[in-house]
């Protein structure tokens, strides 16, 4: 008989059980490459990643790097831009290639049975793609017309001046092309981004329910060669933020809405705070109940949405909150950002909310857990932030242990209201005017 559940009743709520991060194994074959190996799932499905220690910060010319991820799948040695994707969509695959700030990658994900037959493809992608120049000539003018585009974005625009209030004006994260600078990017200089970037090992990062395929893929990436089989330098260089309680504005065309960005430099992934202030940075804009949200959206109407997070990077930490206003509820936003921060810094949290945020807090790292290529995903993102090895158990620790007073020592230790560069950009006085 079937049993119906009784939806008068509300379920029962209960604890998540012991969360534990599943560990891949480690193999180094004799050319350098470190491959990680994490059999997981009961799907015939994997993926490889591939990723060298070397990116956008590494790069000469960022913006030719970035194209270069793009053009790896438009032509090789061997295959035209047309039998790449022909390859790809008969084998029912997806390749994905990313250059990130200080790493490029390049993922396929594959069925079992068509791993096999896709990996000559994948080692021609790594190692001689032909950047053709009509391609290149194509998404060169893309990115020419997306700057183009976002310098009318004010959301964009405020994130910019944020990025270079924070990380200075010269710091290669503040790194941007003009429209005149892209288009005279050439082939060479993709060429030269690629070589940079894909001239040393890589870390090689397989899962999936990958039982039979494993040997395979160890003998196939053994046979990679490399000048050098060491992982290059990386550009890291220290944040230079400008002085606390600067304010930055520019005006935007074609806009009806201004755009805000707050930052408060911190502690970097590091640092033994770095994990408990995250968890009250989320309380206070982390979630859909927060307490951003919960004032600025839900009590006083001036957003639609809004946001706080605690980012981690090589250089640095910042404590970043944006939202997107009218006009003239900019400076409304901004006392009720500081009035937030000031609570969490004189005011206990109660039980109530401290509960709503370690099960948010828990319910994150849950969900890290869902698939085997999330859990390597967490992986990989300890070579790509410097996480520690053991960042997934001090994080279970740190939500298990938050209290009250923990939460208003850090907030009084590093969310200074005193401390916050702001970064504004308006719709000018005749865009707005339109858009009343």
């Amino acid at each position: 008989m079937t049993q119906h559940p009784d939806r008068t009743k509300e379920p029962a709520v209960r604890a998540f059980d012991t969360l534990r991060m599943p560990e891949p194994t480690l193999t180094k074959l004799p050319n350098g490459i470190e491959l990680y190996a994490l059999n997981a799932g009961d799907q015939p499905l994997n993926r490889i990643t591939v990723s060298y220690a070397s990116g956008l910060m590494e790069a000469v010319i960022p913006d030719a790097l970035s194209l270069a991820a793009q053009l790896l799948r438009e032509g090789t040695e061997s295959y035209t831009g047309s039998q790449v994707s022909e390859t790809l969509d008969f084998h029912g695959a997806w390749l994905k290639c990313d250059a990130g700030s200080h790493d490029t990658t390049v993922s396929l994900w594959s069925l079992n049975k068509s791993t096999v037959n896709l990996l000559p493809l994948l080692k021609e992608i790594l190692t001689s793609p032909a950047f053709p120049e009509k391609e290149f000539a194509t998404l060169r003018d893309k990115h020419k017309a997306r700057y183009l585009l976002s310098q009318k974005n004010v959301g964009y625009m405020a994130a910019q001046i944020d990025k270079k209030n924070v990380f200075g004006e010269n710091h290669p994260m503040s790194r941007i092309l003009n429209a005149e600078e892209i288009e005279s990017l050439t082939t060479d200089d993709v060429r030269a981004a690629y070589k940079q970037a894909f001239s040393t090992a890589p870390r090689v990062f397989v899962t999936g329910e990958i039982t039979d395929l494993l040997p395979e893929i160890i003998e196939f990436f053994s046979e990679f060669e490399f000048a050098d089989s060491s992982h290059p330098a990386q550009n890291i260089l220290p944040m230079r933020p400008v002085a606390a309680g600067t304010v930055a504005t520019c005006n935007v065309d074609s806009e009806h809405q201004a755009a805000l960005a707050v930052s408060i430099p911190a502690i970097d992934r590091s640092h033994p705070d770095y994990i408990p202030l995250r968890l009250v940075v989320m309380a206070l804009g982390g979630y859909f109940g927060s307490r951003l949200m919960a004032n600025i959206r839900e009590d006083k109407g001036y957003t639609y949405g809004i946001n706080g997070n605690l980012l981690g990077y090589r250089e640095g930490g910042v404590v970043s909150i944006m939202t997107n206003t009218a006009p003239q509820y900019v400076d409304s936003v901004i006392s009720e950002i500081r009035h937030e921060l000031n609570r969490l810094r004189e005011e206990p949290m109660d039980e109530e909310e401290l509960a709503i945020v370690r099960n948010n807090a828990m319910s994150s790292l849950a969900a890290i857990l869902d698939t085997p290529f999330s859990i390597m995903d967490h992986h990989i993102s300890h070579f790509h932030t410097g996480t520690p090895d053991d960042y997934f158990n001090r994080q279970l620790e740190a939500i298990k242990s938050l209290s009250s007073n923990q939460i208003m020592e850090l907030a009084q230790k590093y969310l200074d209201p005193q401390r916050m560069i702001i970064s504004i950009a308006r719709p000018t006085a005749e865009s707005a005017a339109a858009g009343e």
